[in-house]
């Protein structure tokens, strides 16, 4: 089925949600799950880890994952997400897209490990010297991928052609083209 999808919408962006340790995972689902990541190829994922929710149906089941295995299982997810999102990154090297500049990205005041951990780091320092009048901007592309890009605030709303010019696992930098 997904072949025949992405016959029919070449290019398609495909995401999911992904709990892990949910009520009763056994470590065969959550393998089946990891294999599917892998076949699938989504472009993102979003993942945690099962915490119990007040007033959910779940509250009436057994949490019996222990927290030390929905966290490894959390990470290696995570682990196998991020190398897939940078193949599929690797792909828009050299390619020419659309971006909907939606932000402009603050200076950074100092360095956090999450912010390399959430691949914004390098984004960051490669903008960190622009000149007067030019900012770190970031926006998607109409596959939702993230792009950053120097450019003038006044660009915020607008729709800008971008060629990519480096790859991350969780976005794409490029220049205006």
């Amino acid at each position: 089925r997904l072949g025949r999808i992405r016959e029919a919408v070449p290019g398609i962006a495909l995401s999911t949600d992904v709990i892990v340790g949910f009520c009763g995972e056994t470590g065969d689902e959550y393998e089946a799950t990891l294999r599917l990541l892998d076949t699938v190829g989504y472009d993102q994922v979003f993942a945690a880890a099962y915490s119990e929710r007040p007033g959910t149906p779940a509250t009436r089941l057994a949490d019996d994952v222990p927290t030390a295995e929905k966290r490894r299982r959390l990470n290696e997810l995570l682990a196998l997400q991020e190398r897939i999102g940078l193949e599929r990154n690797r792909a828009w090297l050299g390619r020419t897209t659309e971006v909907l500049v939606d932000s402009v990205v603050p200076p950074r005041s100092h360095d956090h490990d999450d912010e390399e951990a959430a691949g914004t780091l390098e984004s960051r320092d490669a903008f960190a010297h622009l000149p007067e009048g030019v900012a770190h901007l970031a926006g998607r592309s109409r596959e939702n991928k993230l792009v950053h890009v120097a450019g003038s605030p006044s660009l915020l709303g607008e729709l800008v052609r971008v060629r990519v010019d480096h790859a991350g696992p969780y976005a794409l930098r490029g220049r205006m083209a």
